[in-house]
């Protein structure tokens, strides 16, 4: 399997948007944390978007689409989100911005877990707490990212699984929502790829290119090439604990996912023997 360093260094190789030099149409990554994110966020910020990463003004841009009050200073004011878009009321999002784009970005199943249960860890350990553990067994702070336990691990992947399905029966229930929508494997496709689907969706006209299904690989964009050559820096490639990699294979081997699960960018698989091994 692909070292962390791998996928970071083929996610590096994205080639910049293409974007007309107008007002930008707004982008929404509704993938979670660590999916790219931070690359992401360099690609838009090469092309002059203004991102909001996470945290914009001390607040978080997906809380912000939760509470429907349209927070000026955050999505009005900037023009590209990533990072906990798993948690942004993206329904409500495609009414009030009705040419926004939306990109659900994901990655292999295993490496994802290892790099949140990692990045969990590295929080923990910050705070002065042990490694790896429930929430409350860390209480002495008020960071909210602070549980990577077998249990939450376990939930990880079938939150995620029912996100994605959530997601991708919306966009592909109108003609007009597909047209705003893509899937990217942040780590499983190559750079062209890549390209291709961020260049389609970020097409200066929703009416320009249309498909008749949902974009949720490459071959399914109206394009043939990507339009863009500028390869942007990485910015985060981080190596992760050998013991949280074995923490997290655990996890799925106790669970009955397969080798094959562990490699998909969809979680459903996994999800599905989860709640067979609960008895849910």
């Amino acid at each position: 399997m692909p070292s962390h360093n791998g996928a970071a260094r083929a996610l590096a190789q994205l080639l910049v948007l293409a974007v007309p030099a107008e007002a930008f149409d707004k982008l929404f990554f509704i993938g979670p944390m660590k999916t790219g994110t931070t690359t992401l966020s360099r690609v838009c910020l090469s092309k002059g978007y203004a991102t909001c990463h996470g945290y914009c003004n001390g607040v978080n841009w997906a809380t912000a689409t939760t509470s429907h009050t349209d927070q000026r200073a955050i999505l009005s004011q900037h023009d590209a989100f990533m990072d906990h878009g798993d948690e942004a009321d993206y329904v409500w999002v495609a009414s009030r911005y009705p040419t926004s784009r939306f990109i659900l970005n994901t990655r292999r199943l295993k490496t994802w877990l290892v790099s949140k249960a990692d990045h969990v860890r590295r929080t923990r350990v910050a705070q002065g707490c042990t490694p790896y553990g429930a929430r409350g067994s860390c209480p002495s702070t008020s960071i909210f990212l602070l549980e990577n336990s077998d249990e939450a691990i376990a939930r990880w992947v079938t939150e995620q699984a029912d996100h994605q399905d959530k997601v991708v029966r919306f966009f592909a229930s109108s003609h007009a929502l597909r047209q705003r929508f893509v899937v990217i494997d942040v780590e499983g496709q190559s750079s062209a790829s890549l390209n291709l689907l961020l260049d389609w969706i970020s097409r200066p006209r929703l009416a320009s290119l249309p498909t008749t299904v949902p974009v949720l690989r490459p071959r399914d964009v109206p394009m043939a090439v990507a339009r863009s050559h500028a390869v942007p820096p990485d910015e985060n490639s981080n190596t992760h604990e050998s013991r949280t990699r074995a923490r997290v294979e655990a996890v799925l081997r106790r669970h009955n996912c397969t080798a094959e699960d562990w490699n998909r960018h969809w979680y459903r698989a996994c999800a599905k023997a989860i709640s067979l091994s609960l008895g849910k």
